[in-house]
């Protein structure tokens, strides 16, 4: 080895960036929590088997691909097969869309990581719950856990962009990755906490599901004020 610092997106936080998308798409669609988990497991599995056969270790990046391949794409069809109705089909193909691209924004073959695919996938995710608040078909309990969910998928996976460019994926950054995402994580869960209580004020004239698209405009808000 020489040294050189891999200026990759650290694992922990891409990890948990999925992770929180894959919750923000299954609160939408609860028929669709299992297979869109195990689309997301199948796509790292494909992606690091890619990223093994690049470096030459064709054997393992092969087998990789090929199990990581089969299990994603049987995830994604057990969620497609669980849409009980035009809309519901939209909602889970915009949620697994936006998930394919966040995991290649923070899981890249080469470089440093895309921001511009992870921004894509949380607006495709963002999309998904959108349509469930105007197709109603979720919740608007569920519609707000889901934009917190989303809120903290986009921050984990800025985190880990951000810390693999500064300091390399090599570094030992995972109590600080950690603390970071337990902070947003917590925040989320204020504002949620928050939508409930205005919820249960039983405020004349504001359904229920216009809380929860004030919690959309607020991650409207937050997308676009960073930096």
């Amino acid at each position: 080895m020489n040294g050189e610092i891999t200026r990759r997106p650290t694992r922990l936080s891409a990890a948990l960036s999925l992770l929180a998308a894959a919750l923000a798409v299954s609160l939408v669609n609860t028929d669709a929590a299992t297979g869109t988990f195990v689309a997301v497991a199948g796509l790292v599995v494909a992606i690091e088997g890619a990223h093994r056969f690049r470096t030459e270790q064709r054997l393992l990046g092969t087998a990789g691909l090929l199990v990581g391949g089969l299990v994603g794409v049987g995830g994604a069809g057990l969620a497609v097969s669980s849409a009980t109705g035009q809309s519901q089909l939209i909602e889970v193909g915009l949620g697994l869309f936006g998930v394919v691209c966040l995991g290649l924004g923070v899981l890249p073959l080469r470089g440093s990581g895309s921001r511009g695919l992870s921004k894509l996938g949380c607006a495709s995710v963002l999309l998904a719950i959108v349509g469930g608040g105007l197709f109603q078909t979720a919740g608007a309990v569920a519609l707000l856990l889901a934009c917190a969910a989303l809120i903290v998928s986009w921050d984990a996976a800025e985190n880990s962009i951000a810390v693999g460019e500064q300091l390399g994926r090599e570094a030992k950054t995972w109590t600080v990755e950690a603390a970071h995402f337990g902070g947003t994580a917590l925040v989320g869960g204020v504002a949620v906490g928050a939508g409930l209580v205005v919820r249960d004020l039983g405020t004349p004239g504001l359904p229920l599901h216009a809380v929860a698209f004030m919690l959309v405009a607020l991650v409207f808000l937050t997308l676009a004020l960073h930096d």
